[in-house]
């Protein structure tokens, strides 16, 4: 049950002149928007100083505060007032025992409009939430204690010092462990989500990430065909790529994680030798986006690769085909990543039909050895072939897998086999010939 939805959704229902609620908490002078509604709901995660604001001072004071118009009171912080389009408001504090860690906020964006009817109304409502809080508190305290208990046997049976560390984590103990506590009461994960996005907000703000290459080579002519560019994040914390854009799609910005990743790719394009092409990995969301169009007019969208991932399911393929037959016009062209992986690259391959379609890793490690790989594959040559697609085999990491796909009539080939990711400047132009193709028996 998420209490702190219901706590702003019901404070907007009984206060129908308020046209956004919000809870804050605070934590180590910052308020951060926790939870909104109304007209602050787009606001979630919005931070701003204690001291310089009226919910800090009424925090500070211990009482419910009015603002009639924040243009004209100096208690406000009218800066933040204007971004979020709040003129009139209602600060109340949100207390665990006799210590304020919070407030439950109303605003509207015209002055005078709350009075002493919606402030009984909404310290009312305040008060349940403060109820709760306490609720919760002291189970938290209980369960401490169990574990203390618990610990302690176990230690003392043992000749060993008493490890508080293994119940402290579900005490809250100091300013910040209580603002941590109460926001995980009214919404459970909120403060990892918090964090979290705050996280992915810097490495955007820093470009806190490098972009290397890997390369994708014609196994025709042993020539570098284009290479795919990789994110690589400087942490903490140390974690794959992958979980760094799935992090970023949890906490809704996905979407600018992947733009700014294409848009540091597409910087290097100038260094790769004229025929190379530049892949690039996004999502179907990230495809719709306008500023995607804009960053491959502005690179060369002709000698560029979208590989569509798949971090979230596709819902509607007719809208996603339209978008993309509009990127496609540029002469950008569409690589379908994991193919023959599962039921979901084939469903792709089949409603998007594109340019390339790249065998998954999982089919092409020990295809020299499995015959039901090898037949696999060959379908999915035959099947490109008819479609007017290429194949590019993933995973190459042997001279036997090498060889296979090469006999299979594959035409591109990439994996550590034949190069690692590497900086750009790093990647060869040429690699040694691949065998003539012939049929497998």
């Amino acid at each position: 049950m998420v209490v702190m939805r219901r706590v702003v959704d019901q404070a907007l229902l009984l206060i129908p002149t308020a046209e956004g609620a919000v809870v804050e908490l605070e934590r180590s002078g910052i308020l951060t928007y926790v939870c909104g509604a109304g007209s602050l709901a787009a606001h979630t995660g919005t931070r701003l100083r204690a001291e310089a604001s009226l919910s800090g001072l009424a925090i500070r004071a211990g009482e419910t505060l009015r603002c009639d118009d924040s243009e004209s009171d100096d208690r406000v912080d009218r800066e933040a007032c204007r971004r979020v389009g709040a003129i009139s408001m209602i600060c109340v504090p949100l207390r665990r025992g006799t210590e304020a860690v919070g407030v439950l906020k109303v605003v509207a964006s015209r002055p005078r409009v709350f009075g002493d009817g919606e402030v009984s109304t909404l310290r009312d409502l305040a008060e349940f939430v403060t109820a709760a809080i306490s609720a919760a508190s002291d189970i938290a305290h209980a369960a401490g204690g169990l574990v203390m208990d618990g610990s302690d046997r176990r230690d003392r049976s043992a000749g060993s010092d008493l490890d508080v560390g293994r119940a402290s984590h579900l005490t809250p103990h100091g300013k910040a462990g209580v603002s941590e506590f109460v926001a995980n009461v009214l919404q459970p994960g909120i403060v990892e989500s918090l964090e979290t996005r705050q996280r992915i907000e810097q490495v955007l703000a820093t470009s806190a990430f490098t972009i290397v290459c890997q390369p994708i080579v014609d196994l025709r002519s042993g020539e570098l065909a284009g290479v795919e560019a990789l994110a690589r994040f400087r942490g903490p914390p140390e974690q794959p790529p992958d979980a760094w854009f799935d992090e970023a799609e949890r906490v809704g910005l996905g979407i600018e994680l992947e733009l700014a990743a294409v848009g540091e790719a597409l910087t290097l394009l100038d260094q790769l030798p004229e025929q190379a092409y530049l892949a690039v990995n996004v999502g179907h969301k990230t495809v719709a986006a306008p500023e995607l169009g804009t960053l491959l007019d502005s690179a060369g969208a002709h000698r560029v690769v979208l590989e569509l991932t798949e971090h979230v399911e596709v819902e509607d393929y007719r809208r996603l085909g339209d978008v993309l037959a509009g990127i496609r016009t540029r002469g950008t062209r569409l690589a379908i990543d994991d193919s023959g992986s599962g039921y979901s690259g084939l469903t792709r391959i089949v409603n998007l039909a594109p340019d390339l379609i790249k065998l998954d890793r999982v089919m092409t490690r020990g295809i020299d050895l499995d015959p039901v790989r090898r037949a696999l594959a060959g379908a999915l040559v035959t099947f490109a072939s008819d479609t007017g697609a290429s194949v590019i085999a993933e995973g190459i990491e042997t001279e036997d897998e090498l060889s296979t796909v090469e006999t299979l009539g594959i035409r591109y080939g990439q994996g550590y086999f034949l190069g690692r990711p590497s900086p750009v400047t790093s990647v060869p132009r040429v690699f040694p010939r691949a065998v003539p193709s012939k049929a497998v028996p």
